[in-house]
């Protein structure tokens, strides 16, 4: 729980810090000498949401979290909002030179917001699905606060996974653009299979009643969704046939749903209350501590800077702490294959092994 809980203050820090003390820093210090510093803040957001996504794809994990979990509903779809808000993002007026070291960190906070945005989406399915384990005010804060179930019919629709690039060929976004396969042109995106099921898990969930009118615009927002459930999606993901015979149901229905508004006390999340709070009418302090740190012309610290964080993303040390099995001997192994990256080994004998059973396979694969 207490790493979790690390993870999203973490995240919602950066946030805070990139709409009140980023803005500032430009302004009084202009363009940087180089994009090391600023791009690893933003890449740290970036990584935080990944462990997050990767993290609460577990139940046990998701039912450690308390009440921070409010201030994670609240980050995820401020993050899954601005992916239907591309065109109206910040206009910086005072770049002028496409190649400049200020225009390429507004380029990557572009990207890494989007790549945040999509994990999001990741995010807010888990938590609906495991709706049941977290505290009821979750239900709440995810339908009738920010309505998600209305923002993912927006997403649906939208689909901003998608796009063509300058050549016409159709994109597709899976932690990058990839170009899609003439195979997988029918072929249902994870991110969008993400959507599907946060929107199934929300409102197929029997408690999600009392705390989820079907109005009027919400009944014509969500008969949007027919159209898309046709029998190739469903061939792919066959939970949703009970959508599909949800929203035929509802809409053949007169009447609207009216379960009686459940009493539930609303909590406040705490977390980015708690940061504003702390540096009210600092920000400016704040930016001018940070200048000599972000904007440093010293290239033995960005050196040192740099080797820390290139410590703590190494995978390799982290692979060091976890004990490895030998796919042979199941004793302790202490190598790995340097072309697989993924067998590990006791001795040099049984890779030679290996690599002789790799080889016949392929001979054999061949015949």
């Amino acid at each position: 729980f207490l790493q979790i809980s690390i993870l999203i203050y973490e995240a919602i820090q950066i946030d805070i810090w990139k709409h009140k003390v980023f803005p500032l820093l430009v302004e009084t210090n202009g363009e940087p000498k180089n994009t090391f510093m600023l791009f690893t803040i933003f890449y740290h957001e970036d990584t935080v949401v990944s462990l997050l996504e990767n993290v609460l794809f577990h139940c046990e994990s998701a039912e450690t979290m308390d009440d921070t979990v409010l201030d994670l509903v609240d980050y995820s779809f401020k993050s899954v909002s601005l992916l239907l808000n591309a065109g109206e993002r910040e206009i910086y007026e005072n770049i002028k030179d496409p190649n400049s070291c200020l225009q390429e960190i507004f380029e990557k906070k572009k990207e890494l917001e989007f790549d945040i945005g999509m994990r999001c989406i990741s995010i807010l399915r888990y938590l609906a699905e495991f709706a049941d384990n977290l505290p009821l005010c979750v239900l709440s804060r995810l339908l009738a606060t920010h309505d998600i179930p209305y923002l993912l019919v927006e997403l649906i629709e939208a689909h901003p996974w998608k796009k063509e690039n300058t050549d016409g060929e159709n994109m597709i976004y899976n932690s990058g653009w990839r170009k899609v396969k003439s195979n997988e042109e029918e072929k249902v995106s994870k991110i969008e299979g993400q959507v599907w099921f946060a929107l199934r898990e929300l409102l197929l969930n029997p408690k999600s009643a009392p705390y989820y009118e079907i109005t009027e615009h919400r009944f014509s927002q969500l008969l949007k969704l027919q159209k898309y459930l046709n029998d190739c999606v469903l061939d792919q993901i066959s939970p949703l046939i009970d959508l599909k015979r949800w929203l035929s149901y509802l809409s053949v229905s007169s009447s609207y749903n009216k379960s009686p508004a459940a009493v539930n006390v609303e909590l406040i999340p705490q977390i980015r209350l708690s940061i504003m709070e702390k540096y009210h009418k600092k920000w400016k302090k704040l930016t001018k501590h940070q200048s000599k740190f972000i904007y440093t012309t010293d290239t033995e610290y960005i050196k040192n800077a740099a080797q820390i964080l290139s410590d703590a993303y190494d995978l390799d040390k982290l692979d060091c702490i976890e004990i490895k099995e030998c796919f042979l001997c199941h004793g302790q192994a202490k190598k790995r294959c340097s072309k697989c990256k993924d067998a590990w080994y006791c001795g040099r004998y049984t890779y030679n092994f290996f690599q002789f059973i790799q080889v016949l396979l392929i001979v054999l694969y061949f015949y």
